[in-house]
């Protein structure tokens, strides 16, 4: 017998998935954004040495009258987060691994891929075939609310479904408006969610739970259920603490462990206004795949050996002093290595000096390791990114091996436009919903798939090679038989005169939607199409029909190469 269903279990628990997936995600954001975002995630190695050993130095000296160095001191370097941190001194950082994680740069390749695969795809804006409504016009000008065009926010979908492998967007209309609006939502923030068959046998969402917000005190979930919509509120501390002012009328869930305050309202749709978009084949339910996840990784190695080198140059790079215990204590405890230092030593035995002062550095040999197995993990970055570097094309002899590359990204982004056109397609369907309006039967959304000019020249190719097909096809199978092709005539004796040439008697007449009445051959027009397929060998009902739905096609696809060649309607 199957567990009964657990509202408050379902809000307060997470996917497995997501437990699974969540530092994956966290590293791809991470490795997206770069900068201040990639250091806090505090991906380099830490040694012991690291922790012990302090960070920066700042060395002072009191000196007499004379100029005479006569106490030195040394004060560390400690960075705070914040100004606040510094004043009160918290959140200091005072060893040699913060220190690392604010000086080693990170190459942001990651950005580099993404921001690549979305210039291609959006190189020309997107041709859609909708109605021209002022709702309409007003949605595809602030899609989201926040003032994005809706080519500027679907923009943004494939850039977060590159670095996640899925995004959700949900559609919904409040209460007060007139035209709905798109969110996306990214998996980090989608903690729950599930899926069943209904009676028609079709995969559906059946629950899912969305963070909207977060406060330092309060994070606000959306619930969805086919049934409802509901705006949950989590407190983050003890409710005696709490400066977030839950709406009235919420109502409150607890047990011994979690509360929360929730305000319910029906869903108008029956069904849940969210969907999920995948950057190609999703893995699972909710789970999709991305080549960032293998690139982000990569794109650590490289930072933690950069981190490498600068411990290297660190510890390497400037020599130390190794000095005897009684020269160190003829000298204060203190020697100095500057120019123009006095060094007091013990007298020498037998010509022979009985005291060590000498600096001592480790070889910085594994620097240049380092560098080379740098460049080989970046070489294989831009393998699996199937982006060309300026090494690959001065290597290559010919054309064939970068042709390849093209042909593998071309699919690559041909596969990204197919997915953007069905998730688009299926939330068109959803902001229909919200207006009480059908959506048109002709609407219809199409994505650059052209990956160079070159590729413009493939479609235009593939069109005639159509073309030609149609045209062979013709000449095999049907011959002469548009020659003819049923025909309706003004008078009566002329329908008569057909029908003898046909071998036959008789006329039958139909009334046009304009009130006029034609004639055609036979008493029946079954008849006449018999006759004609008797004469000609071919079906003439099909054949016609076959060559308007080609033209058809082939035409709205050559609208949309049209479109996508000039940029009037660009981000």
């Amino acid at each position: 017998m199957a567990k009964p269903f657990n509202y408050m279990d379902f809000v307060v628990s997470s996917h497995p998935s997501y437990i699974r997936y969540l530092d994956d995600w966290l590293l791809s954001e991470r490795s997206l954004y770069g900068g201040v975002e990639y250091r806090d995630g505090e991906y380099l190695k830490a040694y012991s040495s690291d922790f012990n050993t302090p960070s920066e130095t700042i060395n002072t000296y009191d000196v007499d009258d004379a100029g005479n160095q006569i106490a030195s001191y040394k004060s560390y370097v400690q960075r705070a987060n914040t100004p606040e941190e510094a004043n009160n001194g918290s959140g200091y950082a005072s060893n040699f691994y913060y220190e690392k994680l604010q000086n080693v740069p990170v190459f942001p390749y990651s950005r580099l891929y993404i921001s690549e695969y979305n210039a291609i795809l959006f190189r020309s804006p997107p041709s859609r075939n909708i109605p021209d409504t002022p709702e309409v016009d007003a949605f595809l000008q602030n899609a989201d609310g926040t003032g994005q065009s809706l080519n500027e926010f679907m923009s943004m979908v494939d850039t977060f479904t590159t670095t996640f492998g899925i995004v959700w967007v949900s559609c919904i209309k409040q209460s007060g408006t007139d035209v709905p609006k798109w969110r996306m939502h990214k998996p980090t923030d989608v903690t729950n969610w599930s899926y069943i068959y209904n009676a028609e046998g079709d995969l559906e969402l059946n629950r899912i739970i969305i963070r909207i917000a977060s406060e330092p005190d309060m994070e606000v979930y959306q619930y969805f259920t086919k049934d409802t919509m509901d705006i949950i509120f989590r407190p983050l501390v003890d409710e005696d603490d709490l400066t977030f002012e839950v709406p009235e009328g919420a109502e409150k869930y607890e047990n011994d462990d979690s509360m929360f305050y929730r305000i319910s309202q029906e869903n108008p749709l029956g069904y849940i206004p969210v969907r999920p978009v995948y950057q190609s084949t999703p893995i699972q339910n909710g789970i999709g795949h991305t080549p960032l996840f293998d690139i982000a990784a990569i794109q650590r190695s490289v930072y933690s050996d950069m981190g490498e080198i600068y411990s290297c140059i660190s510890y390497g790079a400037h020599p130390v002093n190794i000095v005897d215990e009684d020269t160190l204590n003829r000298n204060g405890n203190s020697v100095g290595a500057e120019p123009g230092a006095v060094i007091i030593t013990g007298q020498s035995l037998d010509g022979q000096p009985n005291f060590t002062y000498s600096f001592v550095s480790p070889t910085l040999d594994s620097v240049s390791e380092i560098r080379q197995i740098m460049d080989q993990k970046i070489a294989k970055m831009n393998e699996i990114a199937m982006i060309r570097s300026e090494e690959l094309i001065k290597a290559s002899r010919s054309g064939v091996q970068i042709e390849q590359y093209d042909s593998k990204l071309e699919a690559f982004i041909r596969k990204k436009a197919t997915a953007l056109e069905n998730a688009e397609y299926n939330l068109w369907k959803i902001f229909f919903d919200w207006t009480d309006s059908t959506m048109p039967d002709d609407l219809t959304i199409s994505y650059n798939r052209l990956y160079s000019q070159k590729g413009l020249e493939h479609e235009i190719k593939e069109m005639n090679t159509l073309l030609d097909a149609y045209q062979r096809y013709n000449e095999v199978f049907i011959g002469e038989a548009e020659e003819f092709i049923a025909k309706s005539y003004s008078t009566e004796a002329e329908a008569q005169a057909e029908a003898v040439r046909l071998g036959g008697t008789g006329t039958h007449s139909h009334e046009t939607e304009d009130g006029t009445t034609v004639y055609m051959p036979f008493t029946t027009h079954e008849e006449y199409e018999l006759r004609l397929e008797m004469a000609t060998g071919a079906d003439h009902e099909e054949s016609p029909d076959f060559k308007e739905d080609l033209k058809t096609k082939l035409k709205e696809r050559l609208q949309q190469l049209i479109d996508s060649t000039y940029s009037n309607n660009s981000l």
